[in-house]
């Protein structure tokens, strides 16, 4: 009585909550007990009326007086006192997680139903002949829904004791640590067995059925369910001997529980259902956990556990082949350690090119071209060791990429042939040192400057403007280049003068050579086979030519057109002082015969002197 009172209670919030039945609505139908049912049911019978109404409210009717409540009752449970009643409970768990689950789904689904009904029989008119077939219908729903909901609640509160049960009776427990992983193994390779013989099975079942062949050849569909079952047996023997490695780790606080709960439900993911039973499992390990850890411990076992399985996932993922080269599977992990190891060399080439730099700076053995030499050379070496180990690293034989060179010879020589011949003529410039580091150089007119940098392809040249110019090494190797500081800082400068017709020449020497000498100049060298010099080298159509050779020594001659000047300057003035006449183009214009008219013009014009000299002419 009790039981049916509060059925009815349950029955009544259900219709609140889901706005069932309207007032006016008969509700004694779903609150009825079988009298009622028996007693309509003969009601019927007995009417002459016969349509399909009749007929489903009388199948209802039968269902409604022969459908027996299931006995909720809770199931006796024995606290265990071994390994094999520890597991068997645990395997229980898991099953009533099963059935708990099933009853979920089957009481949602009942409640979609009455939900659907109750919109139904709003809608209808009232006294419609349906109304009663729909009453009856939502009637043994509700009471299914009932039954089902505590069943439900049976296998919750049983779920719990079994928690507990596990929790209280691991203290009491013995378990053979020696012999628990040797079980886990064993399992273990019996469900990959098993599961190697399946695909296999399904592979072979494929195949035959694609050549039409409708033969089993012993891989029906029976003997593919019956390994499936047996698959399944393996895998929850895999889960409960990880169960009492967890459960033994655990008793003795060993922090490996975080590793073996991770297996436990790495393992459960090859059931079916396994979202279900993975968070059940989760949440009765978790509760052992605290049990023993404390929450504090726990929660930081878990995050760090967590943490690695984050990384492990990472790994995995970074792992797995993106593309392949030449049959060699290339990952994003293979990419990133072949970058790091480029990377470490490049950083490294440019760590020894600065200590090169740092030691040898003040060593008076080691000049600065020796200096760039071996930084620049030690760090392309270094760069290309790093390249190839990289590639190594990525697992890309270095016989095809010999391979792809040479087949690239061909492109190479025809699209890059003027990189590669810069390329080897900074080899040659850096080996042969005809140029160095720091020496004054000319290609031509326009173009000299120091050198500050001799690089693979290009060397810089720094000019006296101070602006940086990137000459192709090429250049230096097929082209005429003056090196002005290649073995000293000493040179002639021939600077080139005239003066008029009529001057003596010795006179000439004497006063520009005296005047050179006295300049006071300390740049100008004078030895017994280097000194100052003027020459006559020609007698022009407006001058006769002159020049003045003087050997400079040290930083002026990196200066040439600052050192020419300062003669030019010294040549003139002493010229001029010397009443010396520097010329000027002149030509003189021969007119063998005129116009008449042209004659006569020009004479009318002309002064009285110019008429005689033109009249003479």
């Amino acid at each position: 009585m009790v039981m049916h009172v509060l059925k009815s209670f349950v029955l009544l919030l259900l219709l609140v909550s889901h706005n069932a039945l309207a007032d006016d609505q008969n509700t004694s139908l779903i609150n009825a007990d079988k009298t009622v049912y028996i007693n309509l049911l003969k009601t019927i019978k007995e009417s002459k009326i016969s349509n399909d109404e009749i007929a489903l409210q009388k199948v209802l009717l039968d269902k409604l007086i022969n459908t027996i409540p299931a006995t909720v009752t809770n199931s006796t449970l024995s606290v265990p006192t071994n390994v094999d009643e520890y597991n068997t409970l645990f395997n229980r768990y898991i099953d009533d997680t099963l059935k708990k689950d099933s009853l979920t789904k089957k009481i949602q689904s009942i409640d979609t139903k009455i939900k659907s009904l109750t919109k139904e029989i709003k809608s209808l008119e009232s006294n419609n002949s349906a109304e009663r077939t729909l009453e009856l219908q939502s009637a043994l729903y509700t009471k299914s829904f009932l039954d089902f909901k505590d069943q439900n609640e049976m296998m919750a509160n049983e779920m719990l004791s079994i928690d507990k049960m596990l929790n209280e009776s691991l203290k009491n427990i013995t378990f053979d640590s020696e012999n628990l992983s040797k079980k886990t193994v064993t399992a273990q390779d019996e469900a990959l067995k098993l599961r190697a013989t399946i695909d296999n099975f399904l592979v072979k079942k494929e195949r035959f059925e694609l050549l039409g062949d409708t033969h089993d050849k012993g891989i029906s569909t029976a003997a593919i369910n019956t390994k499936e079952d047996a698959y399944n047996k393996a895998v929850r023997a895999t889960i409960t001997a990880l169960f009492s490695e967890f459960s033994d780790a655990l008793k003795s606080k060993n922090k490996k529980v975080f590793v073996l709960e991770k297996n436990i439900l790495d393992a459960v993911s090859s059931l079916e259902n396994a979202n279900v039973i993975q968070e059940s499992i989760a949440t009765l390990l978790h509760n052992m956990e605290k049990n023993y850890f404390g929450t504090i411990d726990t929660i930081k076992g878990s995050t760090v556990q967590e943490f690695k399985n984050i990384l492990k996932m990472s790994w995995n993922i970074m792992s797995e082949p993106i593309f392949t080269v030449n049959g060699s599977p290339i990952s994003m992990l293979k990419m990133i350690l072949a970058l790091f190891v480029f990377l470490i060399g490049v950083f490294g080439g440019g760590f020894y090119k600065t200590t090169i730099k740092r030691i040898t700076n003040n060593s008076k053995s080691i000049n600065l071209a020796t200096r760039t030499i071996l930084s620049n050379i030690g760090y392309y070496v270094i760069v290309i060791t790093a390249f190839f180990v990289a590639l190594n690293v990525m697992g890309i034989d270095l016989s095809s990429i010999a391979l792809v060179a040479g087949a690239l010879s061909v492109g190479i020589g025809f699209g890059l042939q003027n990189i590669v011949s810069n390329f080897v003529s900074g080899i040659i410039l850096m080996f042969e040192r005809s140029i160095k580091i720091g020496d004054f150089v000319e290609l031509s007119d326009t173009l000299r400057g120091h050198v500050s940098d001799i690089r693979m392809r290009s060397t810089t040249l720094n000019t006296n403007g101070n602006i940086d110019v990137i000459v192709p090494n090429r250049n230096f190797i097929e082209g005429n280049v003056i090196n002005w500081t290649m073995h000293d800082k000493l040179k002639r400068f021939d600077i080139p003068f005239g003066v008029a017709y009529g001057t003596k020449p010795e006179h000439v020497i004497a006063v520009i050579v005296e005047a050179v000498s006295k300049s006071g100049y300390q740049d100008i060298l004078s030895t017994h086979d280097k000194y100052t010099n003027v020459i006559m080298t020609g007698m022009g159509s407006s001058s006769v030519d002159f020049t003045l050779q003087v050997w400079i020594h040290g930083e002026e001659i990196l200066a040439p057109s600052k050192t020419i000047s300062r003669f030019l300057i010294i040549i003139y003035n002493t010229l001029y002082a010397n009443g010396i006449e520097i010329p000027f183009p002149q030509h003189d214009l021969h007119l063998k015969s005129i116009d008449d008219n042209i004659h006569l013009s020009l004479l009318s014009a002309a002064t009285k002197s110019d008429k005689e000299e033109m009249i003479k002419a």
